[in-house]
């Protein structure tokens, strides 16, 4: 059995960001993942204000440094909004959008760990966890003081939590994404676009970067019935006349999203969950990225402050998610309710809304304002 401080299973950001920190401070810690990096993964890559902000308050990166280092891909600061093919609103933002491709973001997070001490350990499976800290993997037993379970959506560290499927699964999203040359879309476009109408609680998005264009769409499971059909439908949309040979083409991928699943509890015995092991991504909009970056860091400075003091990490851990992540996911979710729940989610509504309201939705997607009802958003960092 291989014996650490902390085990933390999942090298994605949550993990690399708290692996890190516990690393500088001088802690011994095992960083497991399925996989060996660069690893592919699926995500659109959006990093909004927010997470620009904590990636140069954590990790020491500013956006100049990821843009000459080529981890962030894109830089805009347009938009534009659509219901169905048509434009409802368009213009730029206050701050700009950062498009970064998972594989070389994570790998430069991982990267960073690794140089601050932490132990990697690729190809690595958790197969079982206990509360008490024990993690049962395909290259054998770890054992840790503590164990971070960043180890996704459908995490296994999660099972020892045993909380209830159904509730989970309710509040499941699936997201299906692509990316394709610019020039296999008929209409071109420099900036981000997200499509309302696509999905009845969801919605689709056509991200530009260096390589081509992202194309995906995202919503609850419990709403649609067939998510390819659902994209073929949103390919329409794009003016794309025949969908099944394009599809045939560029074959789908797919993953699932906790669309509302955050714990208001992330501590058992002696495990800690953050990013989407935990359920942390914003419900309007998916994003996860900022969420794994800010549980990381939190589960982090807590295990490191309760392995120096002797104490346990749940109470400083549960304190921060509920003061500065619950309220965001809550207002998100009353905002997603009011979009899609009222029926104000049809073009003469959501353009009346973002005429009226969207510099303020702005703000709160790039965390300067709350989706808190719109409070100036004060964070840690």
């Amino acid at each position: 059995m291989y014996h650490a401080d902390v085990v933390i299973a999942g090298a994605g950001p949550a993990g690399s960001t708290a692996a890190l920190i516990l690393a500088r401070q001088g802690f011994s810690v095992l960083l497991l993942d399925k996989a060996s990096f660069p690893r592919k993964k699926l995500c659109g890559g959006l990093l909004t204000w927010k997470a620009m902000r904590l990636l140069e308050h954590l990790h020491g990166c500013p956006a100049q440094t990821l843009i000459e280092g080529g981890i962030v891909d894109t830089v805009t600061d347009g938009f534009a909004l659509y219901y169905r093919g048509s434009l409802l609103s368009s213009g730029r933002f206050a701050y700009p959008f950062h498009l970064v491709k998972r594989p070389v973001f994570d790998n430069h997070l991982l990267t960073l760990a690794q140089k601050a001490g932490a132990r990697i350990v690729p190809d690595c499976a958790v197969l079982r966890c206990s509360p008490e800290g024990t993690v049962s993997t395909s290259r054998g037993d770890f054992r840790g003081r503590y164990v971070i379970g960043a180890d996704g959506v459908n995490s296994t560290v999660r099972k020892c939590f045993r909380l209830p499927r159904a509730r989970w699964n309710n509040n499941l999203a699936a997201a299906i994404e692509i990316t394709v040359p610019r020039d296999a879309i008929p209409r071109i476009t420099n900036h981000p676009e997200l499509h309302a109408g696509i999905l009845a609680t969801g919605y689709g998005w056509v991200f530009p970067n260096q390589e081509g264009i992202v194309l995906g769409i995202c919503g609850l499971k419990r709403d649609a019935l067939n998510f390819r059909d659902a994209f073929a439908d949103f390919l329409r949309v794009l003016g794309v006349e025949d969908p099944q040979t394009f599809i045939r083409e560029h074959p789908l991928a797919g993953h699932p999203i906790p669309y509302g699943n955050a714990l208001h509890d992330p501590v058992r015995g002696n495990v800690l969950l953050g990013g989407d092991a935990g359920g942390y991504a914003d419900p309007l909009l998916g994003e996860g990225i900022f969420y794994a970056l800010l549980t990381g860091w939190y589960a982090g400075e807590a295990v490191a402050e309760a392995l120096r003091t002797g104490t346990h990490p749940a109470h400083a851990y549960r304190k921060r998610i509920h003061s500065f992540i619950l309220p965001e996911m809550r207002g998100a979710n009353r905002l997603r309710w009011l979009l899609y729940g009222l029926n104000i989610l049809n073009p003469k509504n959501l353009g009346r809304y973002f005429r009226l309201r969207g510099d303020t939705l702005a703000e709160m997607v790039h965390g300067m304002r709350s989706y808190d009802w719109g409070r100036k958003k004060q964070w840690d960092f």
